[in-house]
């Protein structure tokens, strides 16, 4: 039982988070990767149209792997401060994998979500690198909200983080690192602006081809999405 029980042993410190997400659907939690091909893993997704993140963890480090209908779209991997993304996060997640001592989430999400998580990731920085002191925050999301603004606001301060996700100006939800559970309420996220010292930023979202016209596009990672 206690072989058991340190198969499945979280990290003690994975260091700070690659990417922000929510909770969503758990399908598995604190997998091991002495049990897991990533090869395997990542086609399995695919054949079920599986749309939500991949969270990999390990000693100081931590990757998170978009997928959408079935197809990875984004990677991203933060070791010891330092942080990749595209094939070369998807490398260090694979190496870490392979290794055996890296412990796996499966979350589930709608698929428009992710768009959201990707637009997160890597959308067009529209305001970028704003503080709270100087920023009106409500003032900032009445007036992207006016404007029919899709992507994301995130907020970062010393003790916490935060993620509205719009959706051509409607609030798709909200979630912060104290509360990662979606919810329709943005006022958990718009108190973080409390703190004068808090850095926002604002990224539209990533343009998405119709969904007819997706399998056309040549994969993001070739070796995953073969």
């Amino acid at each position: 039982m206690a072989e058991m029980a340190d198969l499945k042993k979280r990290p003690d410190d994975s260091g700070e988070d690659a990417l922000l997400v929510p909770t969503g659907v758990p399908l598995y939690e604190s997998l091991s990767a002495r049990f897991i091909a990533f090869e395997r893993l990542a086609s399995t997704l695919g054949q079920g149209g599986y749309s939500g993140y991949v969270r990999v963890l390990g000693p100081g480090a931590n990757g998170i792997l978009l997928f959408r209908n079935g197809r990875m779209i984004d990677c991203l991997w933060r070791e010891r401060g330092n942080l990749t993304q595209g094939e070369p996060a998807e490398g260090r997640a694979r190496n870490l994998m392979e290794s055996g001592d890296a412990v796996i989430d499966v979350v589930e999400l709608q698929a428009e979500l992710v768009d959201s998580l990707h637009s997160l990731a890597s959308g067009a920085a529209s305001y970028p690198e704003m503080f709270a002191s100087w920023v009106n925050f409500e003032g900032l999301i009445a007036f992207l909200k006016e404007r029919s603004f899709s992507g994301t606001v995130s907020i970062k301060s010393n003790s916490a983080g935060g993620v509205l996700m719009l959706r051509l100006g409607e609030l798709e939800g909200a979630f912060t690192t104290n509360s990662r559970e979606l919810s329709p309420d943005e006022a958990g996220v718009v108190e973080l602006a409390s703190d004068k010292g808090a850095r926002i930023e604002v990224r539209s979202a990533t343009s998405q081809p119709p969904a007819q016209e997706r399998s056309e596009v040549p994969p993001v990672f070739s070796e995953v999405n073969s």
